[in-house]
């Protein structure tokens, strides 16, 4: 959400890290304290221009992967489609020359719009703050997130008090054609209990009834119905295509729109063949015993500039 604020960080949080634009005269903050993250941008002791803020649980926070001489870490707030990441760091010294010399601090803000960088301003290095060691990385353990590095988000922590039993995973490694395939069971190509396949005259005994309308340049038997944030395309009356992009409609494993990289490669096991842990989007086809008597879907699961799901894409290879 946007606000605005007084300089600095609001009362009873701390900086994350902060700092004086280099030939800008505007200040950046990043604070937090154990439920909220804010960004604020601005002239210099004045009120800000602009001013975010996150819940602990929410915010994209990456913090130091402990390799290389300089320490630094990285908070990004999203406001719609543009991203404002701030970060803050210092080299460490290596011997006893380097221990009686200044330490050498740095800082940053890259402003991104659909994690394209627009914009990137450098700190005046002797304004940077930047506390390193707990802080907002303890913050987000203690509301029950664990650091993911391969994925670089953060997800559930299976071993915290009460947390739900862990569920097994659901990416499977099948053999087609001599080549190992990652595949998914077929009860996961659902969305809210529609899957490809349903009759679309069977759609009002699980969401209320939508006029349908013809998809203009596939032929009159493709029909499509749109309900809040699903795309439905028909052929013959059965689903072969469904798209969604809202929270509510989720597979039955709990992948969603929303969920982090992380919580799906922690629900799916792995990383699916031919993704990296950082990848856009992870595909995997369905699992099947005969190919030749089934029809084959697939499933698309696409992430947006804040490391979340932002579709999940089901469809069939031929109606």
């Amino acid at each position: 959400m946007s606000a605005k604020a007084q300089a600095g960080c609001p009362q009873g949080q701390e900086p994350i890290t902060s700092c004086e634009i280099k030939g800008r005269n505007t200040e950046v903050f990043a604070c937090f304290d154990d439920q909220i993250a804010t960004y604020s941008y601005g002239p210099i002791g004045g009120a800000p221009d602009l001013f975010l803020s996150e819940t602990i649980e929410d915010v994209d926070f990456e913090p130091w992967s402990g390799i290389g001489k300089a320490i630094h870490e990285k908070i990004t707030f999203y406001n719609g489609d543009y991203s404002y990441e701030v970060g803050g760091g210092f080299d460490r010294p290596f011997s006893e020359e380097e221990m009686l010399l200044p330490t050498r601090r740095f800082g940053w803000l890259d402003v991104a719009q659909n994690g394209e960088t627009l914009n990137t301003l450098d700190c005046i290095p002797e304004t940077v703050t930047y506390g390193f060691g707990g802080g907002i990385y303890d913050a987000k353990v203690a509301a029950g997130l664990e650091w993911d590095d391969y994925s670089k988000t953060w997800r559930p922590d299976p071993n915290r008090p009460m947390a739900p039993p862990a569920q097994a995973p659901i990416l499977i490694k099948g053999t087609d054609v001599g080549m190992v395939e990652d595949c998914l069971p077929p009860e996961e190509f659902k969305l809210f209990g529609i899957n490809l396949g349903y009759h679309v005259a069977d759609l009002a005994k699980l969401v209320p009834p939508v006029v349908g309308e013809v998809i203009t340049g596939r032929g009159l038997e493709f029909e499509r119905f749109m309900y809040d944030g699903l795309r439905m395309d028909t052929y013959q009356g059965a689903i072969i295509e469904m798209e969604a992009t809202t929270p509510f409609w989720e597979m039955p494993s709990g992948i969603k729109v929303g969920s982090t990289r992380g919580e799906v490669i922690s629900i799916l096991g792995r990383v699916p063949n031919g993704a990296a842990a950082t990848s856009k989007k992870f595909g995997a086809l369905v699992c099947l015993d005969d190919r030749e008597t089934a029809a084959e879907w697939y499933v698309v699961i696409n992430f947006g500039h804040d490391k979340r799901v932002q579709s999940i894409s089901f469809a069939s290879i031929s109606p």
